[in-house]
């Protein structure tokens, strides 16, 4: 009895520690309890290891004091505010977290998530013109593998896009993704499953100037720029650590065919770091352009 009261005197602490830490945390009372609240699954330091950075390409990041994201804004104007939600044992992850995104426009994207219990999205229905007479769902469904790495995305979007994302050794070498759409690609005069839309990249972590991997301390992943995986709003999920983890270096070469004809555009990244090496700076080369991504830590 003498170890059972010491345990009630120290629960509140323990509960208290777990909900800044972002971890589950359950009234140990009623384990059969339905309606007792967990606490916030949702916890970036598992993903960003050595903190979140302050700004990524043009994106602005706060935090609250719990260490979780409050909103994210661009530098068009855009601008993503998260909320979370506790859910209980038998809701299991109903929106578990929304991102409310709203661009320079005023047009407002809804993303409704749930997440798995290691705080990632699983599932999102998104809504698209939220709140106006043109508003449209659709659906995001998100597999990971052992290491809490996203490796497959499907997209309700535009007749379906599924994208597949290949791991090796901690690090992405290839994503795929294929989709169908409502016209006649193959030009046999039938719309029908044949008519699919395929593209997909390979990406280098060491080339003839760079022998050596770079670590990639400050987990980026660069799904659009550089891993060619179209995440439109749900970038912002990743920056709230709600994606997965990051590859263990940083991509110095890609590959990309975006069609069915098999041609092949190469491009380069040259990024540049901080005395702690964290990256300050990427430059994306390729024959037809140049761009270049800032970054503040």
């Amino acid at each position: 009895r003498s170890n059972h009261n010491f345990f009630n005197k120290i629960t509140p602490i323990i509960v208290s520690m777990s909900l800044c830490l972002g971890f589950i945390a359950c009234d140990d009372n009623d384990e059969n309890d339905d309606s007792v609240n967990t606490s916030i699954v949702v916890n970036p330091a598992k993903v960003f290891t050595g903190g979140l950075p302050k700004s990524v390409s043009g994106m602005s990041i706060s935090q609250n004091k719990d260490g979780l994201v409050t909103s994210i804004t661009t530098d068009e104007g855009e601008k993503a505010v998260f909320e979370y939600f506790p859910g209980t044992r038998a809701e299991a992850s109903i929106n578990s977290a929304r991102i409310t995104v709203t661009d320079e426009d005023g047009d407002i994207t809804e993303l409704n998530l749930q997440l798995n219990s290691d705080g990632y999205v699983e599932f999102c229905n998104s809504i698209d013109h939220a709140g106006t007479p043109d508003a449209n769902e659709f659906t995001w469904k998100m597999k990971y593998d052992a290491d809490s790495h996203l490796i497959e995305m499907r997209r309700s979007e535009g007749g379906g896009e599924i994208t597949n994302i290949t791991y090796k050794d901690g690090d992405v070498i290839k994503t795929s993704t294929r989709y169908t759409t409502d016209s006649d690609i193959n030009g046999d005069g039938v719309i029908d499953s044949n008519d699919e839309w395929k593209y997909q990249a390979t990406i280098d972590y060491v080339t003839t100037g760079v022998t050596v991997p770079i670590k990639n301390k400050g987990c980026l992943m660069m799904f659009d720029e550089l891993l060619d995986v179209d995440m439109d709003e749900m970038i912002y999920a990743y920056y709230g650590g709600m994606l997965g983890k990051a590859t263990k270096h940083l991509p110095l070469a890609g590959h990309y065919t975006y069609d069915n004809s098999g041609n092949t555009t190469e491009q380069n990244f040259s990024w540049t770091l901080n005395d702690n090496g964290y990256p300050t700076e990427l430059l994306i080369g390729s024959e037809e352009e140049n761009e270049r991504y800032t970054f503040a830590w």
